[in-house]
């Protein structure tokens, strides 16, 4: 039968406000940023974020279970951890602020919400391909 998709983006939303701000650490926060890189304390501050964000959806994940093998209950939880690790981790954010929004890539509002929607889209994409 499936999940409608809908259904499954509103648990994600849910998922992804408790990973990314009830969650989130100060240092966690503060310090993410360029932790693909070298820096072992970046490198740190990535890893614990993306694990507690992805821990987040494990509601979501249960509840998928019921529909999909656990191979796609392997790939939902890379999908939804490794492409927010990827974003969080780099300048991606700042890099389109830049280019294309030709503004500064100064942290504020406009950068949280930038961050945000990028956020938004992807999970929205995954609950699409995923959902029914």
């Amino acid at each position: 039968m499936g999940i409608p998709w809908v259904e499954l983006f509103a648990v994600f939303v849910v998922s992804h406000l408790a990973g990314d701000f009830i969650l989130q650490t100060e240092f966690q926060a503060v310090n993410k940023h360029g932790g693909l890189g070298r820096d072992p304390v970046k490198r740190r501050a990535l890893g614990l974020h993306v694990a507690t964000y992805t821990l987040c959806f494990v509601p979501a994940l249960v509840w998928l279970a019921g529909d999909v093998s656990t191979v796609a209950i392997i790939a939902t939880a890379l999908a939804i951890g490794v492409p927010h690790g990827v974003q969080d981790g780099t300048n991606a954010v700042r890099w389109w602020m830049r280019s294309v929004k030709h503004t500064q890539a100064a942290p504020g509002v406009l950068a949280i919400m930038v961050d945000q929607s990028f956020h938004m889209i992807a999970l929205l994409v995954l609950a699409i391909v995923v959902g029914v």
